[in-house]
């Protein structure tokens, strides 16, 4: 299923796609996309296989795009798993970096598992990206475990989690 989702302050000439289950006409087509953009932004050790994850019904993807043209400029994996969602990746292109479109996206996470009945949101942070751990944080993650090497020798992770509180 793919819904255009309206979130807060994404800026103007963006818009955000949530993808909660992919056709394989729809998987086909995202894959190769989602997988070049990725390339240019994590390490090759971290990339995820995306012809094979998405075809996994647990498996959600939250897009950022360009208006109009449907350009790819980030993205968001997140996994399900009964009350618990995981936040795998979240992605976008350096030339778009601080105007918010990341913040959306995991707004976006939010309100999409908030709905579903999701309690808790948890996610692994490399301790070196200050930027991305900020960013966290500002949505109100914790950082709830510390675990060394866990990226490769001297890349130490942090688990970080967000309790989803009921209004």
């Amino acid at each position: 299923m793919t819904t255009a989702v309206s979130v807060g302050t994404l800026p103007s000439g963006f818009v955000l796609q949530v993808i909660t289950a992919c056709p394989p006409k729809d998987r086909d087509a995202l894959a190769p996309t989602v997988a070049k953009l990725e390339k240019k932004i994590f390490p090759s050790s971290e990339a995820f296989d995306y012809s094979v994850e998405l075809k996994k019904k647990n498996i959600g993807l939250i897009l950022a795009s360009r208006e109009g043209n449907q350009e790819l400029v980030g993205y968001l994996v997140f996994q399900r798993q009964k009350g618990l969602a995981w936040l795998h990746k979240l992605a976008v292109i350096e030339q778009e970096r601080g105007k918010g479109i990341a913040r959306c996206l995991v707004n976006s996470l939010c309100q999409q598992m908030k709905k579903g009945g999701c309690r808790t949101i948890v996610l692994w942070v490399e301790e070196a990206r200050n930027p991305a751990r900020a960013l966290y944080a500002s949505c109100g993650f914790e950082q709830i475990e510390r675990l060394a090497d866990y990226y490769g020798p001297g890349r130490t992770a942090l688990k970080m989690e967000l309790a989803m509180v009921e209004n």
